[in-house]
């Protein structure tokens, strides 16, 4: 490769310090060397260079309706938006390598391509957008969704049509690429977890939580099943502990649930955390026994694949997980949890009654977790993967 070759990150629905991008991508490619630049929107103005060596510029996200739909609008209406802020800089720079993250950034993605230092453009394509939509859509909107959802899906692969690799982070997105684009320019960088979430946290700490709900906290995540569980519990096992760190979705979500704690006489059962940077996750995650995977049925979570199952696994955590897609699929071939009704509270009770009082079965399902982490979930394989894309497209260039 050229030397220094010049990577840009591009995002706008993902923080500086996001797992993959930062973590698993821009610091190791530091470390190997390259010169690393991560532009994206966010929630301040800022720039700079990280204490690990990334380049970074935020450019804080513009609101012009506190109604979700209309400042959806505006924001891509509106010629005079962050998207060609960030296009001016991402070009100023001449990259070797355009990397961007989420669906909007397609925006400028083509433009990127047709710079006249013919750059590299990757695409991660970290989620299924369309099912998202139809996911998360109210039912009075049902038939509007729907419709921008399907021309999300047309644009999004008309787009792809021109860069050099679409990366997705699980098998079904990546095939309804390959439709489109060839299974030569689609290919799948899994989101296992890697060593950094390791270090210096002991996974065989003493355990202070029974349980552990890790990421974006929200109804259709179980957040509130999840309650409804803990409650049920609590008359079989009165010192059930369980703790949720992350960030809540809407704001007031931690309000109900608040709320509902307290009309439970759950204060002393369940701890609320807010969201702690990557590095500290694993010191929580070593201190507790049992992984929850809640998700609700809805399209999106079909499709999907959530990293706090690698996570959950690395730590030795066995899995109460949904009964369905991929969370199924994992936990069932490694044997490493149990799968139950995510909406039905009684059958998830159950399950983890099961598993802290059974030590045999909790024993083997927790062996069997960090035994698949260790010999194939791997993000190290993964990262090599990315740089043999990387060395192929610059090659080609």
């Amino acid at each position: 490769m050229p030397d220094p070759v010049k990577i840009c990150f591009l995002a706008d629905r993902h923080h500086l310090f996001d797992d993959r991008i930062y973590w698993k991508m821009a610091v190791p490619l530091v470390l190997k060397g390259f010169e690393v630049y991560y532009f994206l929107i966010g929630n301040k103005n800022s720039s700079g260079i990280t204490k690990e060596g990334v380049n970074y510029k935020i450019w804080k996200a513009k609101t012009f309706s506190r109604n979700q739909w209309i400042n959806f609008l505006i924001k891509r209406l509106n010629p005079n938006n962050n998207y060609r802020k960030l296009f001016e800089e991402a070009s100023a720079l001449k990259a070797d390598i355009y990397h961007f993250h989420d669906l909007w950034i397609n925006r400028i993605g083509v433009k990127l391509k047709n710079l006249g230092h013919r750059p590299v453009v990757f695409y991660d394509a970290r989620e299924p957008y369309a099912e998202d939509y139809m996911s998360y859509g109210k039912k009075v909107m049902a038939l509007p969704t729907r419709i921008f959802a399907y021309w999300v899906d047309r644009w999004e692969k008309k787009q792809a049509m021109n860069y050099d690799l679409v990366i997705a982070n699980e098998s079904l997105v990546q095939q309804n690429f390959a439709r489109i684009i060839g299974k030569e320019r689609s290919v799948v960088l899994f989101n296992y977890s890697d060593r950094y979430l390791n270090m210096n946290h002991d996974k065989d700490q003493v355990k202070e939580y029974d349980l552990i709900y890790s990421g974006t906290i929200t109804r259709l995540r179980g957040a509130m099943n999840t309650l409804k569980a803990v409650k049920i519990i609590q008359n079989e096992i009165p010192n059930l502990k369980c703790l949720f760190i992350g960030t809540y979705y809407p704001d007031s979500l931690k309000d109900e649930m608040n709320s509902f704690l307290k009309q439970n006489c759950l204060e002393k059962n369940v701890v609320l955390h807010e969201a702690v940077p990557y590095q500290e996750i694993g010191y929580y995650y070593s201190r507790s026994k049992i992984g929850l995977l809640i998700l609700e049925r809805v399209k999106t979570y079909e499709i999907s694949m959530p990293i706090k199952l690698f996570d959950y696994m690395t730590f030795g955590l066995p899995i109460i997980g949904s009964n369905f897609g991929h969370i199924n699929s994992y936990i069932t071939e490694d044997n490493c949890g149990i799968t139950v009704d995510p909406s039905d509270p009684v059958e998830v009770a159950g399950a983890i009654i099961r598993l802290l009082k059974d030590e045999k079965l909790y024993s083997m399902l927790s062996k069997n977790a960090r035994k698949a982490a260790d010999s194939k979930y791997n993000w190290e394989n993964e990262f090599q993967k990315l740089l043999g894309y990387y060395q192929k497209a610059l090659n080609e260039r």
